[in-house]
């Protein structure tokens, strides 16, 4: 029995095998099927399939299941790969045996012609199964999965099991021939007994967690205010004013030459109605006229389910169609719960300030002009999917999502966007145009995904710590790649297949395996920084030179951190002709550092920049960080600059002239951050920590205005040297101890300004500074204990200045005190 899956359900009502094929009367339902079902025989798979909650799938043993290659570039929510997919929302169960086994495969069987069974939230069981073809065998989202005596062959992912919420149990099983093995992302476990993982062609297992991203808090919603209006099925002609609380149990509809305005702190609710059973809700707004729901920060216009228990998809979408004459504005808006939160196709459109959660999908849109700014896009299944359209992307969040952003024939500009977390990819835009300039993309599976352009720009972005691949571009060749951070991504910075680009002047750095996976590739590789990549920097799989003259290769030999024709005959060459001596200066792309981050080589900070809370910015050993003139670093998260004795860091000007060439860094609750081992110079204050408990040690903090100055702490600076300073080291109601340091040639060497007493100056040489070498405030009315430091030949009272000479203001406790220079400064302590 063959049996063709069309936009159909299939459903077995009683135990004597009957079946009854119910025709989609939408496309939102095209593949759901919406009762239990069986396969048996032979079945023909030509679009998506879905198990939705509450529905059991079960395959018979002995079926053969062939799924064929997508033809369409689909768009709906429920799915999540572009190719055809088996989803299971449900119960899965596959009954296979080892006389007769159940089999899914590709109609052209070839690994990644269809997506593979998908186990979004849901339950399967699979006994007796052997899959192939696929782009991931099985993948696992917050599932369930029971995979016993089965194989998983010549997929290119054999199992990817992703998040804490997911149990997968793996018994007498194949996992081989696939190009990846078991991938176990985000805290997933995967429990095997009696199972071979082997012989997959890149990696037979990975691990890999990224930190997650907290979205921000909603404005509370007055949920005990009465329902001011109920719509069902109505038209609305002329301008209506919604404000209050508003139900819909329909769809309501704007005419064209009509409007809709809807004021601040406007609650829309929406009843679920479901007239298929394919668990979408069906209610919802048609704008065919205008649409203005403009709200406050304050007083925010909340779109929502009705229902007590909301559930994602309870209602179906504000949908904006034929509505170009004038924009369309949502603005300071919360859309919850829906199957597309926003959907509009020839219009125009602006999202302002907008957030979009527990939605299917965010928003979604074709043939329109779209602006999106200062939106919030988190938690929905989908983020953001356009195609065909032209669209403004500026300064978003889109986070934890299942797929960040989609874009398809678009002409993009994407600027200033956090795109962040996501389960897959953050960004995918494939044909079109696009700019790209200025991003975050963090934490994602795959941070961007680039195919098929006719042109592109992609400078200046951060794409980091993305579980598996920084950038991956194919089939593109008018692209211009530059200045962007490409680092510490978990496998390959970048992976390129057929493609042109001009890749210049970035920072690929500390990827987990490669830098560039290359399999072929006719453009030009140069002034790229690479270093600390953990198997190469570059490594070619394709016959074809490449051509890669010079970048730093991170004081490596090239030969030894390139892997082509030298390594294996069947390969191309990389040429790596006239590599640069010295690490190559890169400009910082971002006036933030929004998630951990690692700084190699030369780092320019051309402009203010500040590491937020939770974030851990990491400057690598031997890394100079240059500051161009009012340019500075604040930090609220943590700054970890740890250098070695050989390998110092060094944080100074990029004129290096003189005081004050440069602002300060600024520490602000940054606790548990370090500084040792560094220089930092040219600064007006070089260290500046508030609230702050920081360690300074071995390190020398010259030629600024001020060294150092702090409030409160608890502050340690040991072994440290602070020299032709104007002033070497300030406290402001401080708690430190300052050990062991050389503090000389400054004006003043230390400088209390108020409440020393929670001071311990000791083993210090505190000498030849030529005002004071220390000074207490006029508003100190506390002693500071400075027993046992070298303040020079003579009196040291002679040397500070206290209430000695000013009465009412603290003393200075100096005595004892040494009776000659210890041996102090940068690595006295240390074991050479």
């Amino acid at each position: 029995m063959t049996i063709s899956l069309f936009r159909i359900a299939f459903v077995c009502t009683v135990p004597i095998l009957a079946l009854l094929v119910l025709l989609a009367p939408r496309s939102a339902s095209a593949g759901v099927i919406t009762a239990d079902t069986v396969w048996t025989g032979s079945v023909t798979v030509t679009e998506d399939v879905l198990v939705p909650e509450g529905v059991t799938l079960t395959v018979r043993p002995g079926t053969s299941i062939t799924v064929v290659a997508a033809e369409s570039t689909k768009t709906d929510p429920e799915y999540l790969s572009p190719l055809n997919e088996i989803t299971v929302r449900g119960t899965l169960t596959v009954e296979g045996t080892e006389k007769e086994p159940v089999r899914f495969s590709g109609a052209e069987k070839k690994k990644g012609s269809w997506a593979g069974i998908l186990v979004d939230g849901g339950t399967a069981a699979i006994r007796g199964c052997r899959i192939s073809d696929a782009d991931t065998g099985v993948s696992v989202t917050d599932g369930t999965l029971r995979l016993t005596g089965s194989a998983l062959l010549e997929n290119r992912y054999g199992l990817v099991v992703q998040g804490t919420k997911a149990r997968v149990a793996v018994a007498d099983s194949r996992i081989t021939g696939n190009d990846y093995g078991i991938f176990t992302l985000q805290g997933a476990r995967v429990a095997t007994s009696a199972t071979e993982v082997a012989r997959n062609g890149k990696k037979d297992t990975y691990a890999a967690t990224s930190r997650g991203q907290i979205p921000p808090k909603a404005q509370p919603v007055n949920d005990g205010a009465p329902v001011g209006r109920r719509y069902r099925d109505m038209v609305l002609l002329g301008e209506t004013v919604w404000q209050g609380r508003i139900e819909i149990d329909g769809t309501v509809r704007v005419p064209e030459g009509s409007r809709l305005v809807i004021l601040p702190g406007t609650i829309v609710e929406f009843t679920r109605r479901d007239t298929n059973g394919d668990g979408i809700g069906e209610n919802g707004i048609m704008i065919q006229g205008r649409l203005v729901a403009k709200g406050t920060a304050e007083r925010p216009i909340t779109f929502r389910s009705a229902a007590k228990v909301r559930r994602m998809g309870d209602w179906d979408a504000v949908n904006i169609m034929n509505s170009s004459t004038g924009q369309n504005l949502i603005e300071y808006c919360r859309i919850e719960d829906a199957y597309r939160g926003l959907h509009f196709h020839f219009s125009t459109v602006a999202i302002h300030n907008t957030t979009l959660t527990g939605n299917y999908r965010g928003i979604q849109f074709q043939e329109s002009m779209v602006v999106m700014r200062g939106n919030t896009l988190c938690g929905n299944r989908s983020g953001v999917q356009g195609r065909d359209s032209e669209v403004e992307l500026t300064d978003n969040l889109i986070c934890t999502n299942q797929v960040g952003g989609n874009f398809f024939r678009t002409t993009l500009t994407a600027q200033g966007n956090r795109i962040v977390a996501n389960g897959r990819e953050g960004l995918r835009v494939r044909e079109g145009a696009a700019t790209l300039r200025e991003n975050l993309l963090d934490g994602n599976r795959f941070g961007l995904l680039v195919a098929d352009l006719y042109h592109g720009e992609v400078s200046r972005n951060s794409i980091t710590n993305n579980t598996e691949t920084g950038i991956s571009l194919k089939n593109v060749d008018t692209i211009d790649i530059a200045g962007n951070v490409v680092a510490d991504n978990g496998l390959n910075g970048f992976n390129i297949q057929d493609c042109g680009a001009l890749i210049t002047g970035n920072l690929v750095t500390g990827n987990g395996e490669r830098g560039m996976g290359i399999q072929s590739f006719a453009g030009r590789i140069s002034g790229n920084d690479f270093g600390g990549n953990g198997l190469y920097a570059i490594d070619l799989d394709g016959k074809d030179d490449v051509a890669a003259p010079g970048n730093w290769w991170g004081g490596d030999d090239p030969a030894r951190v390139v892997f082509d024709r030298h390594d294996d005959s069947a390969l191309g060459l990389v040429h790596y002709d006239t590599a640069s001596a010295a690490p190559i200066p890169f400009v910082w792309p971002l006036p933030f550092v929004a998630s951990d981050a690692v700084w190699r080589g030369v780092i320019t900070v051309a402009a203010p920049t500040t590491v937020l809370p939770g974030a851990v910015l990491t400057v690598a050993p031997g890394t100079t960080v240059q500051f161009a003139g009012g340019a500075g670093l604040e930090v609220k998260g943590k700054l970890i600059a740890a250098g070695k004795r050989d390998s110092r860091i060094v944080f100074t000007s990029v004129e290096r002239k003189g005081a004050s060439d440069w602002n300060e860094i600024l520490l602000e609750y940054a606790t548990g951050s370090v500084i040792a081992h560094c220089l930092v110079e040219y600064a007006t204050w070089g260290i500046h920590s508030h609230f702050t408990d920081l360690s300074v040690s071995d390190s020398v903090i010259a030629h600024n205005y001020g060294g150092m100055r702090f409030r409160s702490g608890p502050v340690q600076i040991r072994r440290s040297l602070f020299r032709d300073n104007t002033i070497g080291i300030r406290s402001y109601i401080g708690n430190a101890l300052i050990a062991d340091n050389l503090i000389t040639g400054n004006e003043t060497g230390i400088f209390v300004r108020e409440k020393g007493g929670g001071l311990t100056v000791t083993g210090n040489s505190i000498s030849g500074n030529s005002g004071y070498n220390m000074r207490i405030g006029d508003f100190n009315d506390e002693d500071v204990n400075a027993r046992g430091n070298w303040w020079g030949e003579g009196d040291p009272g002679e040397t500070i200045f206290d209430g000695r000479q000013e009465p009412g203001i603290g003393m200075v406790l100096f005595e004892p005190h040494l009776t000659k220079p210890p041996t102090v400064g940068p690595g006295s302590g240390e074991t050479p």
